[in-house]
């Protein structure tokens, strides 16, 4: 989703709707946490812990079914919980770290549902992330005892897949424990103007809603046609400069490209603009970790510090004729307007507005621009550019579009 989507998204939310539509569940959530408090989970039986003896009152039960729309947690077997009843065997079964027998096993699980508790009311993620509990069950313990902190999505594909959508994804990241991960998406929300107010769980339902990681039903045929057209973009590992290009206009090859396109029929130009933007955010995002690594090198400053030189302009104001400021190795200012393409280095073709154009001629030697290769690649290739448009003959513009003001008497 590009930044203009995701501001629509967001705009058309209807958070209050759905909000009131979920009171049962958070009245549900309230009342688990009351009859299942740490004094009561200390002195917990078996019985009233495990899965399998058909008991809906049980600690596992509520965790997993009575509070599932709150969080899924469903899918895997019953050996997530540590220890269950298998009604075929008619026995205990327990996973072997707890223990070396079922008894010995529950205590450790009731200890580690303790530490948990502790850990989650400090937010303590080292002490999270080392507890024995298994990832989805300690996750969606957190959320159920501390709605405020932990969010409610509990698999690491599922995190992965909203962390790329917000363009938040780096390699060390998606390496790391999901509380990471919720954190991060949680700090993403708290960062933004009009969502940090949000409850957790209807931050959730958000991006569910607007970053389905499956398809809807099968027979929506226009929604799968849009999920196979979707641009896939890797993780990026890494980035390189391109040093040996220079901008030669080749007359005859441009002609060809002009007849080549004229052939290819009517052009939808929604669809390309659509996809032009998305590659353009993801742009964004890879020249922003560039100029951060290239300001704390020259400058000498940390990364705390080079983030707040680097700004993402296009964020706040897409109307000020460049994305990013940042800064040179003297200090001075540096404005850059990025430009994408999936293609390989060499020709490049992108539209300029009349306001990004005259932003370039008034900016003059502190204007750049940033051509991205390769993008959906996990090592795109930037080539800088200081600004081309002063005295360049070999830059051709086109005059594409018009606009037309319609008067009435």
């Amino acid at each position: 989703m590009n930044q203009r989507d995701f501001q629509e998204a967001k705009a058309t939310f209807q958070y209050t709707r759905i909000f009131n539509e979920r009171k049962p569940f958070h009245k549900l959530r309230k009342d688990f946490v009351k009859k299942f408090t740490v004094d009561k989970i200390s002195k917990m039986k078996l019985d009233d812990y495990v899965q399998g003896k058909q008991n809906k009152e049980s600690f596992c039960y509520g965790v997993e079914w009575l509070l599932d729309p709150l969080g899924k947690i469903v899918g895997s077997n019953c050996s997530k919980f540590g220890i269950y009843y298998s009604e075929e065997d008619q026995e205990y079964r327990f996973v072997s770290r707890f223990g070396d027998d079922y008894k010995s096993a529950f205590k450790c699980i009731k200890d580690e549902i303790l530490d948990l508790l502790d850990a989650g009311a400090k937010e303590e993620y080292e002490r999270i992330e080392e507890n024995l509990l298994s990832p989805m069950f300690k996750g969606k313990i957190l959320s159920i005892y501390y709605p405020k902190k932990y969010l409610n999505i509990f698999s690491n594909e599922h995190l992965d897949h909203y962390l790329i959508g917000l363009d938040l994804d780096t390699t060390d990241l998606l390496k790391k424990d999901a509380i990471y991960k919720r954190r991060a998406l949680v700090d993403f929300k708290d960062a933004d103007p009009d969502m940090r107010a949000w409850d957790l769980d209807m931050y959730a339902v958000f991006l569910v809603s607007q970053y389905p990681k499956e398809p809807k039903a099968k027979k929506d045929e226009k929604y799968i046609g849009a999920q196979e057209k979707e641009l896939k973009f890797q993780t990026i590992e890494g980035f390189s400069y391109i040093e040996n290009l220079s901008i030669d206009y080749d007359a005859e090859r441009e002609s060809k490209k002009k007849e080549s396109k004229a052939k290819d029929g009517k052009a939808d130009y929604e669809k390309e603009q659509r996809r032009k933007t998305k590659l353009g955010d993801r742009g964004e995002k890879i020249v922003m970790m560039a100029e951060i690594k290239r300001v704390m090198e020259e400058r000498g400053v940390s990364e705390a510090k080079a983030q707040k030189l680097v700004i993402r302009e296009s964020l706040t104001n897409d109307a000020i004729g460049y994305d990013i400021r940042s800064v040179n190795s003297d200090g001075t200012p540096r404005y850059i307007e990025v430009k994408s393409t999936t293609g390989k280095a060499g020709d490049m073709s992108f539209f300029y507005t009349i306001n990004e154009l005259q932003t370039a001629q008034d900016l003059k030697e502190d204007y750049y621009v940033y051509l991205v290769y390769e993008i959906l690649s996990k090592n795109p290739k930037i080539w800088v550019l200081k600004n081309p448009f002063i005295g360049n003959q070999q830059l051709t513009l086109e005059p594409i579009k018009f606009k037309v003001n319609v008067q009435t008497k």
